[in-house]
């Protein structure tokens, strides 16, 4: 072979291998921008709302508390994993925490002059303990840990007699714990199971009632010893919540929302609708309730519905987020 075919064919085989090598990293360029590009849309698409036909859809996950003002009823404030929101006069709900943090737990101020209260997770991580709001939810503040780590209440009340009573059940199920004080020092009591909802009568603060995975429980003393009621006896309570008038609203598994007249003596169950509600807010004046829960679809929702169920308004749901 001449040295100039040679060379000609060597240049060649180089010149092919070149063409070969771009065109691989060519395909690899576009593979990735066609998966940038579809992440891109997924996640567009996924946290895009269409608010365009129904402005009462928002962006917003888990709905663990509401609560109306004691100053201004027209006034509700909305608790979530995630974001603290108001509706003013039941207009869709906005949202107004400057810092986001996840709201287990959060009880409205059963008289003014008192803050709001809430417990939860820091968007840093870990517990919050307990802490306050005095200007609406836009910002808190930090009370008291309870105890070391700090707690996470995922159930708590305040009595309506003795604003300074905070009582609160820590998720990791290390007690439950009473203040009389405002947070300043904390008493421990003896739990009568695992708590999953806390109710104070507006009238007198020893009566306490505590909703548990096994019924509802009663205590007269404070919460030193419970009673345990004979109604909804190994179901599931969600919810318990009094008006200030002394009546008793619950939500039960299996029964959905129901009322006591008598301090749990005897229950009439509410006609259901199709949410499980995991808080509820009382408006004695107008009689009607505010509930939070999920429906069947799974979509959290919240709902005005009066006393006698024979309608019901919604504030606000998440079922629309495309």
């Amino acid at each position: 072979m001449k040295i100039k075919e040679w060379q000609g064919k060597s240049l060649s085989r180089k010149s092919n291998k070149k063409i070969f090598i771009t065109s691989v990293i060519i395909v690899i360029v576009l593979a990735v921008v066609i998966s940038l590009i579809g992440s891109s849309l997924i996640s567009e698409s996924s946290t895009n709302i269409d608010t365009s036909k129904n402005p009462r859809i928002i962006d917003w996950r888990h709905v663990h508390g509401v609560g109306l003002d004691p100053v201004d009823d027209s006034i509700l404030y909305i608790a979530t994993h995630g974001d603290f929101y108001q509706s003013i006069s039941d207009a869709p709900p906005i949202k107004v925490d400057k810092i986001r943090a996840d709201y287990m737990a959060f009880n409205a101020p059963p008289v003014p002059g008192i803050p709001l209260y809430a417990s939860g997770h820091p968007s840093t991580g870990g517990n919050t303990g307990l802490i306050k709001s005095n200007d609406g939810g836009i910002t808190w503040e930090h009370v008291s840990n309870v105890i070391e780590p700090p707690v996470d209440f995922h159930a708590m009340a305040i009595s309506k007699q003795n604003p300074e009573m905070v009582i609160g059940f820590d998720s990791g199920a290390r007690g439950l714990f009473k203040t009389i004080d405002a947070g300043q020092t904390w008493e421990t009591l003896e739990p009568p199971e695992y708590v999953s909802a806390l109710a104070i009568s507006p009238d007198e603060s020893e009566l306490i009632f505590a909703g548990t995975e096994n019924g509802i429980f009663k205590s007269v003393d404070s919460g030193k010893t419970w009673i345990h009621l004979d109604a909804y006896r190994g179901l599931f309570v969600y919810a318990l919540a009094f008006d200030d008038k002394g009546k008793l609203f619950g939500s039960v598994k299996t029964f959905g929302i129901v009322q006591s007249d008598n301090f749990g003596e005897s229950w009439k169950n509410m006609p259901n609708i199709d949410l499980t509600v995991t808080s509820i807010a009382p408006d004695s004046q107008h009689e009607e309730i505010y509930v939070g829960g999920f429906s069947s679809g799974g979509f959290q929702e919240v709902f005005k519905i009066p006393y006698d169920v024979t309608s019901y308004e919604m504030i606000g749901t998440n079922n629309g987020l495309k």
